[in-house]
């Protein structure tokens, strides 16, 4: 009963948060029309999310219907403008409680509630996954996919899961991220990592043979189904080139970002901590009238110096060893590797690193950071000190969904968009860019 109470509220809370954001900004509303354009013609919509690289003007769009449906299919059942929020955020906390729950699992020091809590009202959560933007959708995805990549490593493993569901798991996550946001160029190579972990722990046993290897692609198949059965008829109908489209994303080799080192680092880890400033305006003027307007001058400047120092006590913690987790080591070696495979891949693209890109592998940066916090939770202090940090969150979120639903939101022109609804008409909200595939 406590964890409907508390995943009821959360919902609310972040149903307010996400109607809050940019609703008439480019690619919000572009975004929006897509499920709006599904639900008032019933065309099949074989592309997502509009790929656009504004250093090169190439322009494209993502294969599969996930997206379009997501957005449109709501409004069938609640023909309002809130439908598809109710929805994204009804994924994104479902793919958090079930990750905290594994988190629980392996950290039983922490309560699940202040995991779930704790990820639910996390700033980069908020503002990446409350929204019906494409990137909101990857948070789903990305939870089960990491659950099930730790499950199939052997020496990581707690045996919650068979090898077979956890390749499932990874299988569904891929191919569902996969018709959100590029950045699903990631996960396959922790797939690759599983299987060759699978083969070395097995290899000593003499067990890894080709049954097992049948055992493993079947599960990962079985978990691909579902999210595969909405991109097959894309690919069927357009070919494959429409599926490589993001390819040209890479260049031969972008010396800027192999010197951004130490940017990505922060950053990386920036995506479990108390990160505000980016958030919040785009110098010091704004995000200084920002806390004054949003009567949050006080958690604000809290949370900015828990923000900054976060990343910093991340990165110098995980070189310690953890002698109550033996397992921990192994996280913060995946973690690190993580960064590393982050780091090279903007070695050859023309995309600058910015954070939201890597923002699929929040839950792995997540379970690190919970290890680290692991390690103080038996000190009363400390539990005192989360919580304060966790309760001024909830103050300074609360404050900045006041602000810009007056500000920025869909509440703007809320009727536009109930007139496109009424009348199954999306172009009376707007039109989709030129030359888009859907």
């Amino acid at each position: 009963m406590k964890f409907i109470f508390l995943f009821l509220f959360l919902l609310a809370f972040r149903v307010a948060f996400g109607l809050s954001a940019p609703f008439f900004s480019p690619d919000e509303l572009q975004t929006y029309l897509i499920g709006l354009k599904y639900y008032t013609t019933g065309a099949w919509p074989y592309f997502g999310p509009d790929l656009i690289v504004t250093e090169t003007g190439f322009q494209s769009q993502i294969p599969g219907a996930l997206e379009g449906l997501l957005i449109g299919l709501p409004f069938h059942l609640l023909p309002l403008p809130e439908a598809p929020f109710l929805l994204v955020n009804l994924l994104s906390l479902a793919g958090l409680a079930f990750f905290s729950f594994y988190a629980a699992k392996r950290l039983p020091e922490i309560p699940f509630w202040f995991i779930f809590a704790w990820l639910a009202l996390l700033p980069w959560n908020l503002h990446e996954s409350a929204n019906t933007i494409n990137p909101s959708y990857l948070l789903f995805g990305s939870c089960l996919f990491f659950v099930g990549f730790l499950e199939s490593i052997p020496r990581l493993s707690s045996g919650w899961l068979s090898p077979p569901a956890s390749f499932a798991l990874m299988g569904f996550g891929l191919f569902w991220d996969m018709q959100f946001h590029f950045s699903w160029i990631l996960l396959p190579p922790f797939v690759l990592a599983a299987l060759a972990c699978q083969w070395i722990g097995l290899k000593p046993k003499k067990n890894f043979s080709l049954h097992i290897v049948v055992k493993l692609f079947l599960g990962f198949l079985s978990g691909s189904a579902i999210p595969l059965a909405f991109l097959l008829p894309t690919l069927f109908r357009y070919g494959l080139s429409q599926g490589a489209s993001g390819l040209r994303l890479s260049v031969g080799f972008n010396a800027e970002n192999f010197m951004s080192f130490f940017t990505i680092l922060a950053r990386f880890f920036s995506l479990p901590s108390f990160e505000l400033l980016r958030f919040i305006g785009l110098n010091s003027l704004e995000r200084i009238q920002f806390l004054k307007d949003g009567w949050v001058l006080l958690p604000g400047l809290f949370l900015i110096a828990v923000g900054l120092l976060q990343p910093l006590v991340l990165v110098l913690a995980g070189w310690f060893k953890d002698p109550r987790h033996p397992e921990a080591q192994a996280i913060q070696r995946w973690t690190l590797l993580a960064f590393l495979m982050v780091w090279v891949s903007f070695w050859f693209t023309s995309k600058p690193p910015a954070a939201h890109i890597y923002y699929i592998l929040l839950p792995l940066a997540a379970l690190y950071s919970f290890y680290i916090g692991s390690r103080a939770a038996s000190h009363r202090a400390w539990r005192i000190f989360a919580l304060v940090c966790l309760a001024a969150n909830l103050w300074f979120e609360a404050g900045y969904t006041v602000l810009k639903l007056k500000s920025q939101s869909l509440y703007l022109d809320r009727p536009l968009v109930v007139k496109s609804i009424q009348q199954k008409d999306y172009r009376i909200l707007g039109e989709r860019r030129p030359n888009s595939l859907y």
